[in-house]
């Protein structure tokens, strides 16, 4: 019995994966082959991190890949383990009526989407570019209070 599950090796590695399953591939943020270019890791390397039985990705790795990947990549890992960054990205003309309106756009969305009880990979790629697009606004709000 593991002490605290949602910090263990398999839950760490089922994160990584998964966020790597939202930017990674074809028709979202970056391909395989272009991943592997910059981190001058082999494309089945990094594949292999996504597989279910795929191995835990050491540090050098992790440090490498999601340099690239966009910041909100990484915070999406760093909130799971707890630790919440400065504001990446801020939005110069961010307004509460803009963060609802877009949050409403994300939450109409992700309703049409679960409409047939699945979201699948494309519909989690647009879901987590709106969210992405999302951040610097709630994060630009929350740091000094626009209204």
């Amino acid at each position: 019995m593991e002490m605290m599950p949602e910090y263990s090796i398999p839950s760490v590695k089922r994160l990584v994966a998964d966020t790597l399953r939202m930017f990674v591939g074809h028709g979202r943020r970056i391909s395989w082959a272009d991943l592997a270019a910059a981190t001058g890791d082999k494309e089945r390397k990094l594949r292999s991190y996504v597989e279910t039985d795929g191995p835990e990705m050491p540090l050098d790795v992790f440090m490498r890949v999601f340099a690239i990947l966009p910041p909100e990549a990484f915070a999406r890992v760093a909130r799971h383990m707890g630790f919440s960054a400065a504001p990446l990205d801020l939005c110069p003309d961010a307004t509460m009526l803009r963060a609802l309106a877009q949050s409403a756009r994300l939450v109409a969305e992700g309703n049409e989407f679960l409409e047939d009880g699945v979201i699948d990979h494309s519909e989690r790629a647009m879901l987590a570019k709106r969210a992405g697009d999302l951040l610097p606004i709630l994060q630009s709000i929350a740091g000094n209070g626009s209204t």
